[in-house]
Protein backbone atom coordinates (compact mmCIF):
# COMPACT_ATOMS: atom_id res chain seq x y z
CA UNK A 1 0.00 0.00 0.00
CA UNK A 2 1.45 3.77 -0.46
CA UNK A 3 -0.23 6.38 0.57
CA UNK A 4 0.00 10.17 -1.10
CA UNK A 5 0.69 12.97 1.15
CA UNK A 6 1.34 16.50 -0.89
CA UNK A 7 3.24 19.15 1.19
CA UNK A 8 3.13 23.51 1.28
CA UNK A 9 5.15 25.30 3.43
CA UNK A 10 6.83 29.03 2.84
CA UNK A 11 10.26 29.14 0.94
CA UNK A 12 12.86 29.69 3.92
CA UNK A 13 10.62 28.82 6.98
CA UNK A 14 11.95 26.35 9.35
CA UNK A 15 10.77 24.94 12.49
CA UNK A 16 7.13 25.87 11.71
CA UNK A 17 3.94 24.43 13.27
CA UNK A 18 3.10 21.19 11.45
CA UNK A 19 -0.61 20.50 9.96
CA UNK A 20 -2.39 17.37 8.48
CA UNK A 21 -5.14 18.13 6.62
CA UNK A 22 -7.54 14.86 6.33
CA UNK A 23 -10.43 15.04 3.54
CA UNK A 24 -13.63 13.62 3.70
CA UNK A 25 -16.37 10.95 1.56
CA UNK A 26 -15.13 11.49 -2.08
CA UNK A 27 -12.99 14.61 -2.65
CA UNK A 28 -9.28 13.73 -1.94
CA UNK A 29 -6.62 15.85 0.19
CA UNK A 30 -5.52 17.91 -3.13
CA UNK A 31 -8.63 18.84 -4.01
CA UNK A 32 -10.26 19.28 -0.70
CA UNK A 33 -7.73 21.98 0.67
CA UNK A 34 -5.35 22.96 -2.24
CA UNK A 35 -8.00 23.75 -5.04
CA UNK A 36 -5.72 25.78 -7.07
CA UNK A 37 -7.98 28.91 -8.30
CA UNK A 38 -7.81 32.67 -6.85
CA UNK A 39 -7.46 32.16 -2.94
CA UNK A 40 -9.35 29.17 -2.75
CA UNK A 41 -6.48 27.04 -1.24
CA UNK A 42 -7.12 26.49 2.33
CA UNK A 43 -3.21 24.83 2.24
CA UNK A 44 -1.81 27.48 0.80
CA UNK A 45 -3.37 30.13 3.54
CA UNK A 46 -2.24 28.04 6.49
CA UNK A 47 1.13 28.13 4.70
CA UNK A 48 1.47 31.92 4.23
CA UNK A 49 0.41 32.19 7.50
CA UNK A 50 3.57 30.03 8.61
CA UNK A 51 2.67 26.42 9.08
CA UNK A 52 3.81 23.87 7.58
CA UNK A 53 0.63 22.16 5.99
CA UNK A 54 0.86 18.33 4.67
CA UNK A 55 -2.32 16.83 3.20
CA UNK A 56 -3.13 12.90 2.54
CA UNK A 57 -5.15 10.95 0.38
CA UNK A 58 -6.61 8.26 2.46
CA UNK A 59 -7.53 4.50 0.96
CA UNK A 60 -8.44 4.13 -2.03
CA UNK A 61 -8.75 8.07 -3.05
CA UNK A 62 -6.77 10.37 -4.86
CA UNK A 63 -2.87 9.40 -5.66
CA UNK A 64 -3.00 6.64 -2.78
CA UNK A 65 -3.43 2.61 -3.18
CA UNK A 66 -7.18 1.89 -4.12
CA UNK A 67 -6.90 -2.13 -3.72
CA UNK A 68 -9.86 -3.84 -6.16
CA UNK A 69 -11.24 -0.58 -7.03
CA UNK A 70 -10.41 -0.71 -10.43
CA UNK A 71 -12.94 -3.56 -10.99
CA UNK A 72 -16.61 -2.77 -12.03
CA UNK A 73 -17.99 -5.91 -10.02
CA UNK A 74 -16.86 -4.42 -6.71
CA UNK A 75 -19.73 -1.89 -6.83
CA UNK A 76 -23.06 -2.44 -5.51
CA UNK A 77 -25.42 -3.86 -7.94
CA UNK A 78 -27.44 -0.50 -7.76
CA UNK A 79 -24.07 1.32 -8.94
CA UNK A 80 -23.20 -1.51 -10.82
CA UNK A 81 -26.74 -0.99 -13.19
CA UNK A 82 -26.02 2.96 -13.77
CA UNK A 83 -22.72 1.41 -15.68
CA UNK A 84 -22.83 -2.07 -17.09
CA UNK A 85 -25.95 -3.18 -19.31
CA UNK A 86 -25.40 -6.94 -16.87
CA UNK A 87 -24.93 -6.17 -13.32
CA UNK A 88 -23.56 -9.22 -11.67
CA UNK A 89 -23.20 -9.82 -7.16
CA UNK A 90 -20.10 -8.18 -6.27
CA UNK A 91 -16.82 -9.94 -6.38
CA UNK A 92 -15.98 -8.75 -3.35
CA UNK A 93 -19.20 -8.64 -1.00
CA UNK A 94 -17.28 -6.82 1.91
CA UNK A 95 -16.58 -3.08 2.95
CA UNK A 96 -13.01 -2.21 1.81
CA UNK A 97 -11.18 -0.06 5.04
CA UNK A 98 -12.21 0.46 8.60
CA UNK A 99 -11.87 2.04 11.51
CA UNK A 100 -8.79 0.61 12.37
CA UNK A 101 -7.33 0.80 8.67
CA UNK A 102 -8.35 4.59 8.47
CA UNK A 103 -6.35 5.34 11.88
CA UNK A 104 -3.26 3.21 11.04
CA UNK A 105 -3.71 5.24 7.58
CA UNK A 106 -3.64 8.50 9.07
CA UNK A 107 -0.89 7.04 12.29
CA UNK A 108 1.75 5.87 9.44
CA UNK A 109 1.64 9.88 7.87
CA UNK A 110 1.65 11.23 11.10
CA UNK A 111 4.87 9.17 11.99
CA UNK A 112 6.63 10.01 8.38
CA UNK A 113 5.91 14.13 9.05
CA UNK A 114 7.00 13.74 13.10
CA UNK A 115 10.57 11.67 11.93
CA UNK A 116 10.79 14.30 8.70
CA UNK A 117 10.03 17.41 11.10
CA UNK A 118 11.73 16.34 13.96
CA UNK A 119 8.73 17.24 16.07
CA UNK A 120 6.46 14.44 19.10
CA UNK A 121 2.93 16.21 17.51
CA UNK A 122 0.98 17.48 14.25
CA UNK A 123 -2.08 19.64 14.15
CA UNK A 124 -4.75 17.90 12.45
CA UNK A 125 -7.69 18.89 10.29
CA UNK A 126 -10.37 17.40 9.19
CA UNK A 127 -13.46 17.56 6.85
CA UNK A 128 -16.87 15.67 6.65
CA UNK A 129 -15.34 12.04 6.51
CA UNK A 130 -12.07 13.76 7.82
CA UNK A 131 -13.80 14.39 11.36
CA UNK A 132 -14.54 11.02 11.91
CA UNK A 133 -11.48 10.36 10.98
CA UNK A 134 -8.93 12.84 12.81
CA UNK A 135 -11.58 12.33 15.57
CA UNK A 136 -11.07 8.76 15.44
CA UNK A 137 -7.33 8.63 15.55
CA UNK A 138 -6.99 11.82 18.33
CA UNK A 139 -9.14 9.20 20.78
CA UNK A 140 -6.58 6.54 20.11
CA UNK A 141 -3.50 8.62 19.97
CA UNK A 142 -3.83 11.61 21.86
CA UNK A 143 -0.30 12.43 22.87
CA UNK A 144 0.11 12.49 18.99
CA UNK A 145 -2.17 15.80 18.61
CA UNK A 146 -1.31 19.15 19.32
CA UNK A 147 -4.52 20.76 18.43
CA UNK A 148 -7.04 19.68 16.68
CA UNK A 149 -10.06 21.62 14.21
CA UNK A 150 -13.07 19.47 12.72
CA UNK A 151 -14.90 21.05 9.82
CA UNK A 152 -18.66 19.50 9.74
CA UNK A 153 -17.73 16.24 10.78
CA UNK A 154 -19.94 13.10 9.47
CA UNK A 155 -21.11 9.62 10.93
CA UNK A 156 -21.10 11.45 14.51
CA UNK A 157 -24.34 10.00 16.40
CA UNK A 158 -24.26 10.12 20.05
CA UNK A 159 -25.37 6.82 20.98
CA UNK A 160 -23.50 4.54 18.04
CA UNK A 161 -21.51 1.29 19.17
CA UNK A 162 -17.90 1.68 20.72
CA UNK A 163 -16.91 -1.78 19.60
CA UNK A 164 -16.32 -2.90 16.34
CA UNK A 165 -18.91 -5.75 14.92
CA UNK A 166 -18.42 -9.12 15.35
CA UNK A 167 -18.10 -9.62 11.22
CA UNK A 168 -14.42 -7.87 10.09
CA UNK A 169 -14.28 -6.53 7.16
CA UNK A 170 -18.17 -5.44 7.21
CA UNK A 171 -20.46 -6.94 4.62
CA UNK A 172 -20.69 -4.81 1.96
CA UNK A 173 -18.90 -3.32 -1.03
CA UNK A 174 -15.32 -2.43 -1.40
CA UNK A 175 -16.17 0.59 -3.08
CA UNK A 176 -19.15 2.85 -4.17
CA UNK A 177 -19.08 5.80 -6.65
CA UNK A 178 -20.26 9.55 -7.29
CA UNK A 179 -21.56 11.19 -9.88
CA UNK A 180 -21.58 15.01 -11.12
CA UNK A 181 -25.34 14.84 -10.60
CA UNK A 182 -25.64 13.54 -7.27
CA UNK A 183 -22.57 15.33 -5.82
CA UNK A 184 -23.67 19.27 -6.94
CA UNK A 185 -27.50 18.09 -8.29
CA UNK A 186 -28.16 16.73 -4.68
CA UNK A 187 -25.72 17.43 -1.94
CA UNK A 188 -24.37 21.04 -2.94
CA UNK A 189 -26.12 23.41 -5.09
CA UNK A 190 -29.90 22.45 -2.84
CA UNK A 191 -28.34 24.19 0.32
CA UNK A 192 -26.34 27.44 -1.95
CA UNK A 193 -29.01 29.90 -0.37
CA UNK A 194 -27.75 33.33 -0.40
CA UNK A 195 -27.11 35.90 -2.76
CA UNK A 196 -22.94 35.58 -3.76
CA UNK A 197 -22.79 32.37 -1.68
CA UNK A 198 -20.89 30.65 -4.89
CA UNK A 199 -19.03 32.40 -7.15
CA UNK A 200 -20.09 32.38 -10.81
CA UNK A 201 -18.82 30.06 -12.93
CA UNK A 202 -17.14 28.27 -10.31
CA UNK A 203 -19.41 25.56 -10.27
CA UNK A 204 -17.73 24.51 -14.05
CA UNK A 205 -14.33 23.87 -12.78
CA UNK A 206 -15.26 22.08 -9.40
CA UNK A 207 -15.72 18.89 -11.63
CA UNK A 208 -13.07 18.64 -14.22
CA UNK A 209 -9.89 19.16 -11.27
CA UNK A 210 -12.05 16.34 -8.94
CA UNK A 211 -11.76 14.35 -12.09
CA UNK A 212 -8.09 14.86 -12.43
CA UNK A 213 -8.03 13.50 -9.42
CA UNK A 214 -9.65 9.67 -10.26
CA UNK A 215 -8.55 8.85 -14.08
CA UNK A 216 -10.44 5.02 -13.69
CA UNK A 217 -13.79 6.73 -12.37
CA UNK A 218 -13.49 9.78 -15.15
CA UNK A 219 -13.89 7.19 -17.62
CA UNK A 220 -16.90 5.45 -15.94
CA UNK A 221 -20.52 6.08 -17.49
CA UNK A 222 -20.23 10.11 -17.42
CA UNK A 223 -17.18 10.23 -15.19
CA UNK A 224 -17.63 9.67 -11.68
CA UNK A 225 -15.51 9.52 -8.10
CA UNK A 226 -14.98 6.44 -6.65
CA UNK A 227 -14.65 5.86 -2.52
CA UNK A 228 -14.05 2.99 -0.61
CA UNK A 229 -16.83 0.82 1.64
CA UNK A 230 -16.06 1.40 5.15
CA UNK A 231 -16.74 -0.19 8.35
CA UNK A 232 -16.96 2.15 11.17
CA UNK A 233 -17.79 2.65 14.77
CA UNK A 234 -16.85 4.81 18.04
CA UNK A 235 -17.74 7.72 16.95
CA UNK A 236 -20.22 8.78 19.31
CA UNK A 237 -20.78 10.78 22.80
CA UNK A 238 -18.97 8.10 24.82
CA UNK A 239 -15.46 8.50 23.26
CA UNK A 240 -16.03 12.20 22.41
CA UNK A 241 -15.97 12.61 26.28
CA UNK A 242 -12.39 11.22 26.27
CA UNK A 243 -10.87 14.06 24.03
CA UNK A 244 -9.39 16.83 25.92
CA UNK A 245 -6.72 17.99 23.45
CA UNK A 246 -8.03 21.61 22.53
CA UNK A 247 -11.02 21.62 19.53
CA UNK A 248 -11.99 23.83 17.41
CA UNK A 249 -15.59 22.74 15.91
CA UNK A 250 -17.10 24.55 12.25
CA UNK A 251 -19.90 23.92 10.57
CA UNK A 252 -22.08 25.88 8.32
CA UNK A 253 -25.57 26.78 8.77
CA UNK A 254 -27.09 25.20 5.53
CA UNK A 255 -25.23 22.10 6.05
CA UNK A 256 -27.38 19.23 7.09
CA UNK A 257 -24.97 17.88 9.53
CA UNK A 258 -25.36 21.21 11.74
CA UNK A 259 -27.14 19.90 14.43
CA UNK A 260 -24.96 16.54 14.66
CA UNK A 261 -22.00 18.75 15.09
CA UNK A 262 -23.87 20.55 17.69
CA UNK A 263 -24.05 17.26 19.64
CA UNK A 264 -20.32 16.27 19.05
CA UNK A 265 -19.24 19.58 20.54
CA UNK A 266 -21.52 19.34 23.56
CA UNK A 267 -19.90 15.84 23.76
CA UNK A 268 -16.16 16.69 23.76
CA UNK A 269 -14.29 16.46 26.98
CA UNK A 270 -12.33 19.46 26.03
CA UNK A 271 -11.76 22.12 28.37
CA UNK A 272 -10.12 23.84 25.90
CA UNK A 273 -12.86 24.16 22.46
CA UNK A 274 -15.22 26.44 20.49
CA UNK A 275 -17.89 25.73 18.18
CA UNK A 276 -18.43 28.57 15.18
CA UNK A 277 -22.01 28.25 13.38
CA UNK A 278 -21.07 30.27 10.10
CA UNK A 279 -24.15 31.73 7.94
CA UNK A 280 -24.62 31.85 4.25
CA UNK A 281 -22.22 28.11 3.93
CA UNK A 282 -22.67 24.55 3.32
CA UNK A 283 -20.67 21.31 3.70
CA UNK A 284 -18.84 22.85 0.71
CA UNK A 285 -17.64 26.26 2.39
CA UNK A 286 -13.98 25.58 1.00
CA UNK A 287 -15.68 26.11 -2.24
CA UNK A 288 -17.81 29.10 -1.07
CA UNK A 289 -17.62 32.20 -0.45
CA UNK A 290 -16.81 31.51 3.71
CA UNK A 291 -14.01 29.81 2.90
CA UNK A 292 -12.13 32.89 4.40
CA UNK A 293 -13.81 32.10 7.90
CA UNK A 294 -12.28 28.70 7.91
CA UNK A 295 -8.87 30.02 6.93
CA UNK A 296 -8.90 32.75 9.80
CA UNK A 297 -10.40 30.42 12.06
CA UNK A 298 -8.09 27.46 11.78
CA UNK A 299 -4.89 29.91 11.74
CA UNK A 300 -5.54 31.71 15.17
CA UNK A 301 -6.75 28.25 16.82
CA UNK A 302 -4.07 26.15 15.49
CA UNK A 303 -1.30 28.95 16.25
CA UNK A 304 -2.42 30.03 20.11
CA UNK A 305 -6.06 27.57 20.74
CA UNK A 306 -7.74 30.64 20.71
CA UNK A 307 -10.92 31.94 18.57
CA UNK A 308 -11.21 35.71 19.00
CA UNK A 309 -8.74 35.14 22.05
CA UNK A 310 -11.50 32.97 23.78
CA UNK A 311 -9.98 29.50 24.42
CA UNK A 312 -13.97 28.10 24.82
CA UNK A 313 -17.25 29.11 24.10
CA UNK A 314 -19.45 29.49 21.16
CA UNK A 315 -19.20 31.74 18.06
CA UNK A 316 -21.31 32.60 14.96
CA UNK A 317 -19.86 34.30 11.71
CA UNK A 318 -22.48 36.46 10.06
CA UNK A 319 -22.57 36.60 6.00
CA UNK A 320 -20.07 39.22 5.74
CA UNK A 321 -17.27 37.13 8.10
CA UNK A 322 -17.61 38.56 10.76
CA UNK A 323 -17.09 36.29 14.13
CA UNK A 324 -18.98 37.38 17.19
Amino acid sequence: MQLFVREKVKAGVSDAPVVLMVHGGYWPGTMAFDFDYKDYSWMSSLAHAGFDVFAMDMTGYGFSSRPLMDDLRNLSEADQASLLPDPQASAHPFNLVTSDSETDDINRVVEFICELRGVDRVNLIGWSGGGIRTGTYTIRHPDKVERLVIFASSNFVSDSPSEPPAEIPGPGVAMSIQTRAVGEGERWLPNVRCDGQLEDGLIDLIWPASMATDDVGAAWGPGCLRAPGRTYWGWNAANAATITTPTLVMVGDHDRLYESNVDLFGALGAENKVFLGIHCASHFMAWEMQRHVLHRASSEWLSSGTLRGAQTGTFRADKSGEIR
